[in-house]
This record gives C-alpha cells, sequence and structure tokens, in this order.
C-alpha cells in the first residue's frame, strides 16, 4: 500500500493533503524523510509525529445479537456500532433488529462495494424458522425466483429442510427484507433468521455479541470471491 493511501486511512487528510505533506518532508519512514509516495512495506511511518498504522484497513465479523441495528443514529434499538472495537466500520450488508448471526464489518470501502453488487452473486446463508410447513411446491417456487412487493422477482433461492418448519436458505442478494418477504409471499412467515455464512466466511462458533478480526486467509477468500 502506498504512503498516501495509509496516510488517507490514518485520517490524515485528503489525497491532496497527504501528498501535499510527502512533499513538504512531514513524512518519515524509517528514519528517512520520504521524497516521493512509495509502497510502505513494513517498518515505522510518521507524520507531523504522529505515529501511523501500517494495515489500516480492518476487517471483523460479529455474531449480531436480536434487538441491535445498522443504524449507529438510532433511538429505538441499540445501534450494532456499540458492540464494535472501532467507529468508522461499515457493514457489509445490513441485518435487521429481529435477525441475528453473521455481520461482516470493514472499512475496505472497494470490497464492500463488490461483496453487495448482486452481480458478483457472493452467496448468503441463513438459518431460519417458519410459522407453517414448507411444502415442495413452496421450494419450488424459492427455486424458480419468488415474487416480491406485487411485481420484484427474486432470484433462485435454495432452501434445505431440516424438517418442514426449519432449514437454511442461501440467496445471492440482498433487497431489504428479502426472505421475510418471500416468506409472506408463501402465506407464511419468519419466526427466527440467523446469517450463518457470507460467502466463504463461516459464523462458526462466535459467541453471540462477540467479534473477531478475520485471519489473512478469511480476507483473501473474500477478495478470490469477487475477483
Amino acid at each position: 500500500m502506498k504512503a498516501s493511501e495509509i496516510l488517507i486511512l490514518n485520517k490524515q487528510g485528503t489525497k491532496k493533503q497527504v501528498k501535499k505533506a510527502i512533499k513538504a518532508g512531514k513524512v518519515i519512514y524509517n528514519g528517512q524523510t520520504l521524497a516521493e509516495d512509495i509502497e510502505i512495506e513494513e517498518g515505522l511511518l510518521t507524520c507531523q509525529g504522529h505515529v501511523m498504522d501500517l494495515h489500516p484497513l480492518k476487517y471483523y465479523i460479529l455474531n449480531k445479537p436480536t434487538g441491535y441495528i445498522c443504524d449507529a443514529k438510532s433511538t429505538k434499538y441499540v445501534p450494532v456500532d456499540t458492540l464494535l472495537p472501532a467507529k468508522q466500520l461499515h457493514y457489509v450488508g445490513r441485518l435487521d433488529q429481529n435477525t441475528t448471526g453473521l455481520l461482516l464489518v470493514t472499512n475496505d470501502l472497494k470490497l464492500r462495494k463488490k461483496l453487495i453488487l448482486p452481480s458478483y452473486h457472493v452467496e448468503k446463508t441463513y438459518a431460519f424458522s417458519c410459522l407453517y410447513p414448507l411444502t415442495q411446491e413452496d421450494l419450488n417456487f424459492f427455486e424458480e425466483g419468488i415474487i416480491i412487493d406485487h411485481q420484484v422477482r427474486c432470484q433462485s433461492a435454495k432452501v434445505i429442510l431440516s424438517d418442514a418448519t426449519h432449514g437454511t436458505i442461501t440467496i445471492h442478494e440482498g433487497k431489504y427484507h428479502e426472505i421475510r418477504k418471500m416468506f409472506l409471499s408463501l402465506d407464511n412467515q419468519i419466526v427466527t433468521l440467523k446469517r450463518i455464512a457470507f460467502g466463504p466466511l463461516s459464523l462458526g462458533l462466535l459467541p453471540e455479541g462477540d467479534y473477531r478480526p478475520l485471519t489473512q486467509e478469511e480476507i483473501m477468500a473474500l477478495k478470490e470471491a469477487v475477483s
């Protein structure tokens, strides 16, 4: 990553401002004043005496509990931000207050944009329970693509049942309340909904309300999923 990118992510200014700081000799890398915007590896980078985080891109998985909402300004529900280690992190696909499970957060906006675009077909898998038993005809409708909001056809969804009212559903989109609306279109209703996988990432045994940083292998897997 170039010095200017690191400085920007460390909140040292805009692209124009940090490049001006480099030209003014205010950026020091391993004891040497930078003369140009170069690639930075390991070591010590400072800007006007402030030490920079050389790995400013952050990636976390959170096991979101019920009652929390992906809105920092909410007054009705507790914002998910209160469970996270830092501010300025962005949700990669939101979960409503009644949906629990895997929430990916990052400040890598380029990767985030790709992960939420339907054109990249990143799979999201949820464990669910519903009010009424699902029939084979219902499963066929999921496979064909259910119409929601009277006119919007969803992409094909894969449902695997463990019994008539419990199972997993895998989707490739992220429409507003998409899964809940699909069940409503079948005159059914979601009772519980928990995201258990996002692309190559799995929630695993992460306790509810806890978070952890992604491993380098997981970060690379996410990038490969949208490459």
